[in-house]
């Protein structure tokens, strides 16, 4: 489920000079590292191989609303915030779809903040996820109030952590001093959210945009070197973000809700609500669904998105379907988000509406009993056992720009190694020697750049001609089509042994398109399956015509219509006989093959398949 985007918070100068002298002291105060110990060796494979089996099972329900602290009036602050002003007579503001109805409200008033935790208390919200924009911003000053307030009334408040700008080693830096800020003057106090006694913080979408995923095991080593454990929700439900992270969330399902009826919604929310939560469960992380009671941003945005609140229709229907998905928890988008008209707090269109829809089920849902853990998403102990054995005394080298399919290789336990491109660029490093079998496992981008211009595509080039095996995996249409340093399309995919073509962004109207499969090189893959019916359709065959004559070229999955036609292949494997890849090998699978067939079963397949061409260690 896609997030809808959200209103900007009142970012200002000071932030970003306060959040560099924090990351100043806390330089100087924290113990000296040595190299080996520094969060700047963290390696992403190496991280997820240490967190699996940080997990988390039986977590008490919780049901947290996103609130909205960015609100001011001139009688405190000295001029409008987040409001543009105020008509009392026609009961509007110029930035908000609705209207409070108390009136446009200051978020910085006591008074103010007792009552809305009071009024969510009453219907049965457990706790505040608060938008948070830096040091010292005017949204952090609100949620020092608004956890003060939540202390004395037994409720619980949580940080939704909305930005990490700047880029590289400045932006790594800043988002750990922001971290340890949140944790060391926030996260002891007993209103914060906390599991196991860890304090716990929400990650929007736009920071998990802004942050690499490579830089994640530093910022959270780095942050937890000084401040102690904690807990991120990370916004996307995504494989990847399951095994990084201690949860998975995402902020508002408002595009997949428009303009379906409460019928189809119904079907829409079951089956996406049960995907979420077995994807968390599967991973052993913290399962949360979200719910709305419509969305309306055509008053800020142009030409916006409307989703109808149906008289409450969507809004039930949604809380319904949760309940019966049994999250860990259900997430309320939002309390407040006034400018969006997703709020559930009184208005003067809706008068306690949605209060009363709200203490009509999260009550028993708080006191329903958690889920227990699914089995996990590790390889079968038995293939994990065959693979070892196969692939005893390699290790397998994975490219940059990590995919799900290098994270089931560590799941397997093989021995695994993430490459960067400076080691791939360096010979001594990036051989057959050291790495008989890589494997691509990323998107469409590659550097072209290790350590100097241009050396990475010669550099893959000299692997295979010493005999490497370079397998792409790609959970992106066309692999090394991007090229990072230029971020331009530079495709470079035939040069370094991968023969694929642009194919269709849509398959043709009305073909019935079906896959077949070589079963005596696959063995465990069915003798056909149909192409996905939805998703990412876009498809990048591997063709014959793309390889240099004298190189074999063996069609491993093949797509055809029912006519017969065919539209090239979803599998491929090359023998490079001819200059200048010469004595190396290639498999191209297309990104989709893993729902086509299963990832358990292509990617037990595809390293047998492997194995066996390169051998064993000492047949080589």
């Amino acid at each position: 489920m896609n997030s809808c985007p959200k209103v900007g918070g009142s970012h200002n100068g000071s932030v970003k000079v306060i959040r560099i002298i924090a990351a100043l002291l806390l330089c100087c105060l924290a113990p000296r590292e040595s190299a080996a110990q520094s969060p700047a060796q963290a390696s992403l494979l190496d991280f997820i191989a240490t967190h699996r089996d940080r997990h988390f099972d039986g977590v008490p329900h919780e049901v947290l609303a996103f609130y909205y602290t960015w609100y001011g009036r001139p009688e405190r602050q000295d001029h409008w915030v987040h409001w543009g002003g105020e008509n009392t007579t026609n009961h509007s503001t110029p930035q908000t779809t609705h209207y409070p109805a108390r009136g446009a409200y200051d978020s910085q008033d006591p008074a103010l903040v007792d009552a809305h935790i009071l009024e969510a208390k009453s219907c049965g919200v457990s706790g505040f996820i608060a938008t948070w924009w830096g040091q010292g911003s005017y949204e952090d000053r609100s949620f020092a109030l608004l956890l003060a307030r939540a202390e004395q009334k037994d409720f619980k408040a949580s940080i939704y952590w909305e930005t990490a700008p700047e880029s590289g080693r400045e932006q790594i830096d800043g988002a750990i001093a922001d971290l340890v800020y949140m944790l060391s003057r926030y996260g002891s106090n007993r209103a914060f959210l906390k599991v196991d006694q860890k304090p716990v913080i929400f990650v929007y979408g736009r920071v998990m945009g802004q942050v690499p995923l490579a830089s994640w095991p530093i910022i959270i080593e780095g942050a937890r070197a000084k401040a102690g454990d904690f807990l991120l929700i990370a916004d996307g439900y995504q494989p990847t973000f399951a095994r990084l992270f201690d949860g998975v969330h995402t902020y508002n399902n408002c595009a997949e809700v428009k303009g379906k009826s409460p019928d189809v919604l119904r079907a829409w929310a079951a089956h996406n609500y049960a995907e979420a939560v077995s994807l968390a469960r599967q991973h052993r992380r913290i399962s949360c669904v979200t719910v709305i009671p419509g969305y309306d941003d055509t008053k800020i945005r142009r030409p916006g998105l409307a989703a109808s609140r149906q008289d409450g229709q969507t809004y039930a229907v949604l809380w319904e379907e949760a309940i019966r998905a049994q999250p860990d928890w259900v997430l309320i988008t939002s309390w407040n988000e006034w400018h969006e008209g997703s709020e559930i707090e009184p208005s003067w269109e809706d008068g306690d509406q949605y209060l009363k829809m709200t203490a009509k089920y999260a009550p028993g849902f708080l006191a329903a009993k958690s889920a227990r853990l699914a089995a996990g998403a590790e390889p079968a102990p038995a293939t994990a056992t065959n693979l070892q054995a196969q692939l005893s005394g390699y290790t397998v080298g994975v490219l940059p720009d990590i995919g799900e399919a290098a994270f089931w290789l560590i799941g397997a336990g093989l021995r695994v190694r993430e490459l960067s491109w400076a080691d791939v660029a360096d010979p001594a490093v990036f051989s057959p020697h050291n790495f008989p079998l890589v494997v691509q496992t990323g998107g469409e981008h590659y550097s072209s750049t290790g350590k100097v211009a241009g050396d990475v595509v010669p550099a893959l080039q000299r692997y295979l001609a010493q005999g490497g095996f370079l397998i792409s995996l790609p959970n992106g249409p066309f692999p090394f089509y991007y090229d990072t340093v230029s971020d331009k399309a530079a495709p470079v995919a035939d040069r370094v042994g991968l023969p694929v073509k642009q194919g269709w962004e849509l398959p043709p109207d009305g073909a019935q398109l079906t896959f077949q499969f070589d079963t005596h090189a696959l063995l465990h893959f069915p003798a056909k399956a149909r192409f996905p019916s939805n998703g990412d359709l876009r498809w990048r065959p591997a063709v014959r015509d793309a390889t240099n004559p004298g190189d074999i070229y063996v069609p491993l999955a093949w797509l055809t219509d029912a006519n017969g036609r065919s539209y090239g292949d979803g599998m491929a494997y090359i023998e490079h006989r001819t200059p200048p890849l010469q004595g190396g090998r290639s498999l191209y699978v297309w990104m989709r093959m893993s729902d086509v067939v299963g990832q358990d079963r292509l990617l037990e397949d595809v390293l047998k398949f492997a194995a066996a061409k390169i051998g064993a260690p000492a047949k080589r």
